[in-house]
């Protein structure tokens, strides 16, 4: 019971009351359109069955007075036949209701999860970089599910409870009056009952919720550094520390929402025990004065059911919708986040690129308060070889990431080939750019399926690129070749291993403009060289940009351009650089030595 309600009446936006906008019951009903029939044939299973329902205590009543009292074994036999077959009835509706319920819960489900995964791939990288991972999962998967069960489940059990509670309002009106009104007093309090325990028991188990975040968020730190928990003893003593007390806080709280939900079922029964007792002493004197018949008696507590079930069910709606239509209000506003970058009206395909890139006093901030990138002018010739270095923070990764329009500049203007990328289209642009990450980032599926990602090229391409970068011989190593299975984020390859599959995946696209975003700041100085090699032969006649760290990775370049605090501080040579003495030397003495410094 506890998992039920919580599933349905918690959510941390509960406390947004009363935002049953009809432009949400109208995304509801966009997205149940498509399977109207199937809502249709739930409809009409729910009709059935209640009907059916309806018409068995009735029938009980005549088997009483007419078969049994009277003593008509004929209709006795008629009506025994006619209560199997309402039953049957109900059970046959019960099941098409059922599946069809289910049916449309899983369908709106998946419809929504793509429909979120395709936007998902619409946003850029500030998107993410303002929402955790785990946020928008939980929007993908939980939302979607809760919002699904509510758009049929919810719906249907509201239309079935209100029918359910008319026809057995009538009926148990036609029966007795007086033992229909003692019924209908018991309402009120069972209705102030529910909303104040529903109430005690959400606030219990916001807290709760709270405090399993806690949790998660300390499982997910020692998942993520389960390297470094295992090197330092000391931390991993201080982690179990800190995960068992937030654990038991949360051991707590669970323990205390559960004791206020554990009351709510013992409560609403006790009520409807007095409800009945009440119309069990009303009822006999009536029989006793025969007012009513031992069958009206008899048929008016099953009608008595069936008048409380959905009482409770409809006292309760009210919360379920609360948790339905926050979780519809998050699944909204992440469809309707629209990405920062924009492709503009009218962008053009990038064709026959030469591979100029020109940045024309480009200034960006993350924060636009606080500029990364202050004013950068930097021309780069088609085929040229250009290694932008510098500090930590200097800005040389966001400067790539305004070239392939992850972010756009909020001064100034990156062209290629003297087309502002703003006016192209970026799908167009990411195929001309080919970008090698500082790490890379590899995905389920084989060492082939990666070097691929998506691309229908032949598998002798790909070997044939591999064997010129110096890939190929330790593929080959991998217990299956090109088919070894690469597990989660590439765990069972080595660092340069997965580097040079990211750089033959780039080089797969034959890009006229080729990035190396620190691409060799982690790898053994054996991958490093086969990198450096791969720079010098295979890329002559295309632009490369490469961010390194190692300024070795920089040397050979056709150009050095030095970054630091946003700005381009100096150009040239390594050796017209080395001579100048400025901010490159004193970082070429700090990894290498002073004796490398000398003219």
């Amino acid at each position: 019971m506890s998992h039920w309600y919580f599933r349905r009446y918690v959510t941390s936006e509960e406390e947004r009351a009363g935002r049953a906008s009809p432009q949400l019951l109208r995304e509801v009903a966009a997205m149940v359109r498509p399977y109207w029939a199937k809502i249709v044939a739930i409809l009409a299973a729910a009709i059935v069955s209640i009907a059916s329902n309806l018409a068995v205590p009735y029938i009980t009543k005549q088997m009483i007075d007419v078969g049994v009292l009277r003593g008509d074994v004929a209709a006795l036999t008629a009506l025994s036949l006619t209560y199997l077959a309402a039953l049957g009835a109900s059970w046959a509706a019960s099941y098409v209701r059922g599946y069809y319920t289910s049916w449309v819960a899983n369908r709106v489900i998946y419809d929504l999860r793509v429909r979120m995964f395709k936007h998902l791939h619409r946003l850029d990288l500030d998107y993410f970089a303002r929402n955790p991972p785990g946020k928008v999962m939980s929007r993908i998967i939980n939302d979607t599910e809760s919002l699904g069960e509510a758009v049929s489940v919810g719906v249907v059990d509201l239309v079935a409870s209100v029918l359910t509670l008319g026809g057995a309002l009538l009926i148990m009106v036609k029966l007795s009056l007086e033992l229909s009104l003692v019924a209908f007093s018991i309402v009120p309090i069972m209705a102030v009952a529910t909303l104040v325990i529903a109430r005690r028991t959400r606030r219990a188990y916001l807290r709760t919720r709270e405090k399993v975040a806690e949790v998660t968020s300390e499982l997910e730190k020692s998942v993520a550094g389960a390297r470094e928990m295992q090197t330092y003893i000391m931390r991993k003593r201080v982690s179990v520390r800190e995960f068992t007390k937030v654990n038991l806080e949360t051991l707590r709280a669970s323990l205390e929402a559960t004791k206020m939900t554990a009351s709510i079922s013992p409560v609403m029964n006790l009520i409807r025990a007095g409800g009945i007792c009440a119309v069990l002493w009303c009822g006999g004197h009536l029989l006793v004065k025969g007012r009513v018949t031992v069958g009206t008696l008899v048929a008016f507590f099953g009608y008595l059911e069936m008048f409380f079930r959905p009482v409770m069910t409809l006292t309760m709606f009210y919360n379920t919708m609360q948790a339905a239509l926050a979780a519809l209000e998050r699944i909204v506003e992440f469809l309707r986040e629209e990405p920062r970058v924009k492709e503009r009206p009218g962008a053009v395909e990038l064709r026959d690129v030469a591979g100029e890139v020109v940045f024309e006093d480009v200034w960006f901030g993350y924060d636009p308060d606080r500029p990364v990138i202050r004013g950068v002018s930097l021309r780069i010739m088609p085929g040229e070889r250009v290694a932008i270095v510098g500090p930590t923070g200097a800005g040389k990764t966001t400067l790539v990431s305004l070239l392939l329009r992850f972010y756009d500049p909020q001064r100034g203007r990156v062209l290629i080939d003297g087309v502002d990328v703003r006016d192209v289209k970026i799908e167009s642009l990411r195929r001309c750019v080919g970008y090698v990450p500082q790490e890379a980032v590899l995905f389920s599926g084989t060492v082939m399926d990666n070097i691929k990602f998506g691309r229908d090229v032949p598998d002798e391409e790909v070997v044939e690129l591999c064997k010129l970068i110096g890939l190929h011989e330790l593929i080959m190593q991998l217990p299956q070749g090109y088919q070894t299975p690469v597990r989660e984020g590439g765990r069972n390859l080595s660092v340069g291993q997965r580097q040079l599959i990211a750089v033959a995946r780039a080089l797969l696209t034959n890009p006229r403009i080729l990035v190396f975003d620190e691409a060799a700041s982690s790898v053994d100085p054996v991958t490093e060289e086969k990198i450096r090699r791969t720079i010098s032969t295979l890329l002559r006649g295309r632009t490369c940009i490469i961010i390194a760290h190692r300024l070795s990775m920089a040397a050979g370049a056709d150009r050095i351009v030095v970054m630091d605090g946003g700005r381009v501080v100096e150009e040239g040579t390594h050796e017209e650089l080395l001579k100048k003495g400025g901010l490159y030397a004193h970082l070429y003495e700090i990894q290498y030595g002073r004796a490398a410094v000398s003219p």
